[in-house]
């Protein structure tokens, strides 16, 4: 007999991959229009923590259920080395790879994911430091997924509003991956997910609950990015970091667990992972032939993507490791 999947959660995280492709291809203008900096600074932006929600969820399943950690952990990495190689060209020089700066290069690419591989990265270090902690109390992982939250949070916003005086302490703080980890978005948001697994809380809560909880999200989610755009924050700087990204993300994942819809087959899932493994690829295309960032590039790297994903989608199902 097949396993029972949640097809609403799959579809969930069909709609977060649509987010991620609309926030690089700068939809409505992206950082530079009141409307674009709502969405691709605002609201896309609960798209990667929710989806390490869905990672902590089902991590508490795999430890609790007698599962290998160290599978799961084998088939991440893979995952991650398949797609790092799959985007070598976009960061290994031929002309520099045989000194040692190149080398050194590469290695700390690995080390901190290319582009949206960090995600993967984030991933695998929150799994580990939810193997080591699993046995801890509820009230101790909070705990601990909060500090390590809000010191993201804080680095994300010293970031675009504080100048250092001292070079290096301004040079180290402006790099994505100084704040965007494992340690401080990776665990925080896994640690959510094993939570609501552990004490079972899409059940604890009425769908009516829920509903006002998205509300209160979305309000304080766009009133936050809304903010940001009025303070005339440095638009060339993101934010992957943002306070009301602990009260969205939590209720946008609960949502389809409270509308439990039984699937049979894990497409979607593999679809929206196909979908944002691929589209970078489809955006330097587009740049490549002269395309503009906006509207018209997010609707066509969407269609290239999804067009594309369903055959990674079957290749997955023969070599595991693609997806």
């Amino acid at each position: 007999m097949s396993k029972v999947l949640n097809a609403n959660l799959d579809a969930l995280k069909v709609l977060l991959a649509i987010m991620v492709v609309a926030l690089h291809c700068k939809l409505l203008g992206g950082n530079y229009t009141w409307a674009g900096y709502l969405l691709c600074n605002g609201l896309f932006r609960v798209a990667v923590p929710t989806f390490f929600i869905v990672n902590g969820y089902y991590l508490y399943q795999t430890l609790n259920g007698g599962h290998s950690f160290a599978q799961w952990f084998k088939r991440g990495l893979l995952i991650y080395l398949f797609w790092m190689l799959v985007y070598s060209p976009q960061y290994v020089d031929p002309a520099t790879v045989a000194s040692l700066g190149g080398l050194l290069g590469i290695v700390k690419k690995l080390l901190i994911g290319y582009f949206h591989l960090w995600y993967l990265l984030g991933m695998l270090g929150g799994g580990v430091l939810l193997l080591v902690l699993r046995k801890r109390s509820s009230t101790v992982l909070i705990g601990l997924a909060l500090a390590a939250f809000l010191t993201g949070l804080g680095l994300q916003y010293a970031r675009v509003y504080v100048e250092f005086a001292n070079g290096f302490v301004q040079h180290f703080n402006q790099n994505d991956y100084t704040a965007r980890n494992f340690l401080f978005m990776g665990f925080p948001f896994m640690a959510i997910g094993f939570l609501c697994a552990r004490h079972q809380l899409a059940q604890r809560f009425s769908r009516r609950s829920l509903w006002c909880w998205l509300v209160l999200g979305l309000a304080a989610i766009f009133g936050e990015a809304a903010l940001n755009f009025a303070l005339r924050a440095d638009v060339e700087q993101n934010f992957d970091f943002l306070l009301s990204l602990l009260v969205i993300a939590p209720a946008l994942f609960l949502l389809p667990l409270a509308y439990f819809r039984a699937g049979h087959s894990n497409f979607s899932a593999k679809l929206s992972s196909a979908v944002y493994y691929l589209h970078p690829w489809f955006i330097y295309g587009a740049l490549g032939l002269g395309m503009a960032y906006g509207n018209l590039m997010a609707l066509l790297v969407l269609l290239l993507a999804f067009g594309v994903a369903p055959l990674l989608v079957l290749a997955s199902r023969r070599v595991a490791f693609i997806l």
